[in-house]
Order: C-alpha cells, then structure tokens, then sequence
C-alpha cells in the first residue's frame, strides 16, 4: 500500500510512506519524476553497473530517435537502438547518476543510478546459510538485496535476504526439481528450469508461480547444469538448454511463450549452460560430448537461430559459461578436466586454457568490473579467483563447502554467493557488505560523519560498506561539549571495516551535568533506540526539560540518572535483545507522555477494574462462608 503525503507537481518531486500487509514491513518514500506522459521511458539499465568499454542495454518505451546520455552528460557509442532499447559502450570518464534518454517528446531519466563503483568482490569467506538440501543453482536480484536458491534436494526455492543470509519467507515447494535460475534484469520475475515440469515464471517479491512453459525434456540426466537459462540483455527472450543427450537449446519470448527457435546440437551430444552476449546479438551453448569426449562452444544468432560459429572445441563435459562485460571473451567450465576454456569473440578462436582453477570447475561468473572470474570447483570444495587478462591466480582457492557448483555475484561486485550441493553451510558469502553502527555516550552532545559517505549521527548512525572498506570517522562536538575518545573494540578516527562493528564516541560537556533545561543527552534511550534523533528520545527529553526540572523531586531524580544511568546505557547499547527489551519497557512511558489525559483514563480504568474485582472476590467468599 502506497500513499502520498506530499506531491510538488512543478518541481516533479513527492512523498508519502508505504505498508506491505504480506511482510508487515512499513516505511518512508520520496520520488522524482523519471518521465512525462507521452514521452520516452526508461524502465532499466543492464546491468546496473559497470566501468568504461562495457556494453550495456537501455530497455524502455519510446525510445526512437532518442541520444542516450550518463550522468556525466557523456554521449556513449550506440551499438543498437529502436524504440524499446539502446545498446550502448560506456564511455570513459563517465561518473555514477542517472541515464537519460532524449527525444523530441521529452527527457527520461532510469529509475536507479547507473553506477561505475562496481568491483571485484574481496576473496574472504563472508557469513552464510545453512538452511536448505541441495542448492543446484543460485541468482542474485539486480538491485542486489536479495538472492534466490534453486535447491533440487528439498525441490523448493527460496528467497534469502544478502544483508542477513535469512530467508524472506517460507520456501516455495514445487512439483518438479530446479536445476537452474535466473532474476529478470527488472526485478520483478524469477524463472527456474525444473526437471519434470518446465520453465516456471515466479514473482521475484512472493515467489509465487504464475505461469508455465511445460518441458518434459529438461532433464540433465544426473549432470550438474546451474546455468542452464539466461535471459536476453533486455529480459525479453529466454533460452533454456534442456541437458539430455541429443536434447535442444530453446529460445522463447517472454511476452507470450513463443517458441523463436529451437536448436539441437546432435545425438550424443547434451547442451549445458547458455548465456547471451551483452548486446543481446548471439546465443552461446556448452556442448558436452558424451561419448566422452572433447566438447564444443557453439554460437547461434539470436534472432534467426542460425549457427554461426560451432569449430570451437573446448574440455570435456564443458558446463557453464560466463561473458566478459564488455564482450570480448567467453568463459567456459570442462567439468571433467580441471580447465577453463576462453573463447576470443571478436576471432572466433579458442585462447589457451585457463588451469588456475581447482577439480571438476563447474559454475562461473565474472565480476561486474571484468576483472576477475570466479569458479565453483566441485570436486575440491573451493572457489577458485584468476584474472580475466591474464588467466593467473588472482588469490589463492577458498574453501566454501562441499560440492559447490554454483556462483553468483552482487551486481555491484561487493560480494559472490556459492551453493554447496552436499552439506552445509549450503550457501557461503564471498566478501560482502558489513555494518558499521555509530552510537554516543557522556554527559555531551556531538555528530560522527563519515568518509566514504553513509554515517552522519545525528539522524544515520548505521550503515554498510563493503569488506576490508577503510574509513575515516570525524567527530564534531557539539557547543559546549568537546569529544573525549572512541569505545569499542578497533574505533577509532581510522578503521578498516573486517566484520561488523559497533563504535562509542563519547562526547563530555564543558560543564557539570544539567540540573535544568539544556539539551543533554537520555543516555539509556539513547542506547534503547540507536539515535538522540529517534521520536520517543526526544519525547523524553522534553518530559525531562519541562516536567522533571520544574520541581525540586524532580530535578533530583535527574541527578540520579545522570550519575548511574552512563554504565547501564553501555551494557544495554551493544546487546539487540536487551534494547529491544528496554524499548519495550519505554513505550508505555512514552505514550502516556504523549497522551497523558489517555494515561489518565487508562489508569482510572485499571483502578476501577481492580475495585471490581476485589468486591467480585468479597461476595464470592461471603457466599462460600
């Protein structure tokens, strides 16, 4: 539910709050205009991030004619345009903001910012879920929130938030066993290939299954496949492998399950992971041969379905494969010789292989910046990391878990997550984002800021940033008040944010505690709710300044608080379960604050139901005797 408080239509900018009677989940919003009615409108960029040279896909509506612009106000070089899509190279020099398309009927702008901050993500086991059977395959949404697990041993789904590594809701079970995923590059659908009933298109925000492309023909025949689907740049086209000897490679249109062309590599011959090139141009197949022998990566244009290229002999039983973002090189896994293959697009050759990787290198992926690929190695329970330029080792491998066989990364490149199809933890974090929560303490008043931006408390005291992320914290006193030090394990002016951390700046004032009204600080609700800023702190620091100090008890009774009120703040400050308790216990007292003639009323009540009851238990004594 969506509701507007506010709407400034010359401005073009809104706001309101919104409430999710599913997951009870409820907030603030605030809008800009992104179109005109009439004009051009950009519906998303894919992917939503990447650096100079790669290729990327403006999908909207009224595109024709339009000039495509970064934020930056760089002219990128058109590869492909029509009316609901421009393909384009990032140009060099571009900066992080919105694209815009141009036409003669107006000016969109994305709904997201593109960002160029894209990277690798830092090899370091990151957190993990333990929830599940056998993963078979996963896929990360792209705004990058949350993840989705293909899990063939229990034959469910599931939704998985990255911030916590906790499902969003109960698995969704199917009839079916999932063996591969992919998240539409709008957020909205998730599809999965599962063997025994089809394609299924799902909800990406309740998992529910909406519709159904039936294929009895998926059927991997016991091989690993968790790449198995991929979807064109613009989400509108979808190829399925189905991964039985002699079995096809489907491409369907989104819209309405149309069949554009269905592609059979030969007999003995299974197709495994697929994958579109970034302009959407061409279609590339993992051709496992098994006779056994070498396989092959075969090309196909996307539009007609023609072979184009099938002299490219790769490894045996190659299974999936990733694409370079700018293009220029496909990745591709030989299961059952230790390698990776590495196709040159623009020769049509195969490069030397890559042997930086550990047994049995089953799923891939390449970070959003393009420089390095990561590789589930099945057989020696690890990740492996080498560079896309080179093919060397970029670190050593990374234990994850056993069997792992599928790899996905945040779009930002801030983190990589890795199914294990044998036991748990069934799904590892690579990297990842950690929390960084600021709160205050003495008798002072002062902000903390941030550099990189995030933290300014005040009003944001918690935010995250990516592994390893350096930080510069500055603390500013308030008038009166001068900054003393830093508590917690590691604060300081200068981190360096390896797991999640929980820093104290402790801020004195220049003069004895208040005995009346002066701003400072309600040391334990301040440590209850995170911030001096929340509602109910500040509720209570006016009870204090206008009720409390006006009379003598009460100003007494502030004194009190401030000499023992500092150690019980700390004990609370760092304990989830213990301020969730105390701000439990404030409520009450907050309420009546607000509402004392209700106070008033309730406690009068009780009164009288209690008299009420004691006169009850009276005459049911006197009758009893």
């Amino acid at each position: 539910t969506w509701t507007l408080t506010a709407l400034n239509v010359t401005e073009g900018s809104a706001s309101g709050s919104w409430f999710n009677t599913g997951t009870t989940g409820s907030g603030t919003l605030s809008g800009t205009r992104i179109a005109r009615l009439g004009g051009p409108r950009i519906r998303f960029v894919n992917p939503p991030g990447a650096t100079p040279g790669a290729i990327v896909t403006v999908s909207g509506l009224r595109l024709s004619g339009g000039a495509l612009t970064f934020n930056s106000a760089l002219s990128p070089t058109i590869l492909l345009a029509d009316a609901t899509r421009i393909v384009a190279t990032v140009p060099s020099g571009v900066a992080s903001g919105p694209a815009k398309v141009t036409t003669g009927a107006g000016t969109a702008e994305s709904p997201l910012p593109f960002s160029v901050d894209v990277r690798s993500p830092p090899v370091v086991l990151g957190n993990a879920t333990t929830a599940g059977t056998a993963p078979s395959a996963v896929a990360v949404s792209p705004d990058g929130r949350k993840f989705y697990i293909a899990d063939r041993g229990s034959r469910t789904i599931r939704v998985v938030r990255t911030s916590t590594l906790v499902d969003l809701r109960s698995p969704v079970v199917l009839s079916g066993i999932p063996r591969s995923i992919v998240a539409s590059p709008d957020g909205r659908r998730v599809y999965v290939a599962s063997q025994g009933e089809g394609v299924l298109f799902m909800d990406a925000a309740s998992a529910f299954v909406h519709d159904l492309i039936p294929l009895a023909t998926i059927n991997d025949e016991g091989r690993d496949n968790p790449q198995g689907l991929a979807l064109s740049p613009d989400g509108t086209l979808l190829a399925v492998s189905e991964g039985s000897s002699g079995g096809a490679v489907k491409v369907y249109r989104v819209s309405d399950k149309f069949l554009l062309h269905d592609k059979a590599p030969g007999a003995n011959l299974a197709p495994l992971g697929v994958a579109f090139s970034p302009d959407g141009a061409r279609v590339y197949v993992a051709v496992a041969d098994l006779t056994p022998a070498a396989g092959s990566l075969q090309v196909y244009d996307t539009d007609t379905g023609v072979l184009l290229d099938n002299d490219n002999t790769v490894g045996i039983q190659p299974t999936a494969l990733a694409v370079t973002p700018d293009g220029k090189f496909v990745h591709v896994t030989n299961q059952s010789d230790n390698t990776v293959s590495v196709y040159d697009t623009q020769t049509g050759n195969i490069v030397q292989p890559v042997t930086a990787v550990g047994t049995s290198p089953t799923g891939i992926a390449i970070s959003p910046d393009g420089v390095d690929v990561f590789v589930a190695n099945k057989g020696s329970d690890s990740v492996s990391v080498y560079r896309v330029a080179s093919g060397a080792g970029a670190a050593a491998p990374l234990t994850v878990g056993s069997q792992p066989v599928a790899v996905a990364i945040n779009p930002q490149g801030t983190t990589a997550y890795v199914s294990n199809v044998m036991t748990n933890p069934v799904v590892v974090e690579i990297g990842g984002m950690r929390t960084l929560t600021i709160t205050r303490a003495g008798t002072g008043i002062g902000t903390v800021r941030s550099s990189p931006v995030g933290i300014d408390c005040g009003t944001q005291c918690q935010a995250q940033f990516p592994f390893g992320q350096a930080i510069t914290l500055t603390p500013v006193a308030s008038a009166g008040s001068n900054f003393s030090r830093w508590s917690g394990a590691g604060c300081g002016n200068a981190i360096t944010l390896n797991s999640s951390m929980t820093c104290t700046a402790v801020f004195n004032s220049s003069s004895p505690p208040p005995s009346s009204s002066s701003g400072g600080g309600c040391f334990i609700a301040t440590a209850a709710y995170g911030s001096d800023m929340a509602a109910d702190v500040m509720t209570l620091r006016r009870f204090r300044d206008d009720t409390l100090n006006a009379w003598a008890l009460g100003r007494g009774f502030v004194r009190l608080y401030y000499r023992y009120s500092p150690p019980l703040a700390d004990y609370i400050r760092g304990r989830d379960g213990v301020r969730a308790t105390v701000r439990a216990a404030l409520k009450p007292l907050v309420l009546a604050i607000r509402h004392p003639q209700g106070a008033a009323g309730l406690t009068l009540a009780l009164l009288l139901a209690v008299l009420g009851w004691r006169r009850i238990r009276r005459r049911r004594a006197a009758t009893q005797s």
